[in-house]
């Protein structure tokens, strides 16, 4: 297994040192929307979270899955960032539950959780940063408790836009690395079992009115197979 370069680690935690409490709330790109929403649903329909379980998550940004953790669920959360500034924005949203969170400053490929610690890990748009993803998904395995589950959100490398972010974004050029079957080899090869990828495919979250017409397209779409190789997002999970 390759060493990430420590440049290369410092680059992408100067980027979100860099972007930290400046994401702006757009009803098609921000935290707050449908499709986010759709994204945490099949995270914890995957995890099944029960009161008192502990769930890591690498990546914990600014906290808006750790704070929609925290209130659907009775879980003690833990999240991890590189970005010192990302996790403080994180500590200011979670302050309303005390002594049900823990949030760290590390390296995804080099977590300093004992062994089987966890009884979930997941990630969402993580893995792409990483220079090595399977690096970080051994750790993530190497933390996880026997027979706890595991799940991975990442962006899919063929959808337009995220061709685009590949492209011309530095920090975002692992994306092209962001193929099923590349999910499924690292899972495997991180010795797990029960191992499911698949196409997340979801149409806009605006205007709200139309919701309820873009859940009928999401639900014809996702039936056919071409249509749905070209989703916006794929997800893992396995169990250990």
């Amino acid at each position: 297994m390759k060493n990430p370069s420590n440049d290369k680690v410092k680059y992408q935690e100067a980027v979100f040192d860099k972007k930290a409490g400046k994401r702006k709330i757009y009803a098609i790109g921000g935290r707050k929307n449908r499709n986010h929403a759709i994204k945490l649903n099949k995270i914890f329909e995957t995890l099944q979270f029960h009161d008192g379980d502990k769930v890591l998550e690498i990546g914990t940004g600014e906290g808006e899955h750790a704070y929609w953790c925290l209130k659907y669920s009775g879980i003690f959360y833990t999240g991890v960032d590189i970005s010192r500034r990302s996790l403080d924005v994180a500590d200011k949203r979670l302050c309303g539950f005390k002594n049900r969170y823990l949030l760290k400053k590390e390296n995804a490929n080099r977590l300093s959780f004992d062994n089987d610690h966890f009884d979930s890990v997941f990630c969402a748009a993580t893995l792409h940063h990483m220079e090595e993803p399977f690096s970080m998904i051994s750790e993530m395995v190497r933390v996880l408790k026997p027979n706890g589950k595991i799940a991975l959100m990442e962006p899919n490398w063929i959808y337009p836009s995220n061709v685009g972010f590949a492209i011309f974004l530095r920090e975002d050029r692992n994306m092209f690395l962001m193929k099923k079957r590349n999910l499924y080899r690292w899972l495997k090869k991180a010795g797990l079992k029960d191992i499911k990828v698949e196409n997340l495919l979801y149409t806009p979250p605006a205007p709200k009115k139309l919701i309820p017409f873009y859940d009928h397209v999401d639900e014809i779409c996702g039936k056919l197979p071409m249509i749905r190789a070209f989703s916006l997002m794929l997800f893992g999970s396995a169990v250990k």
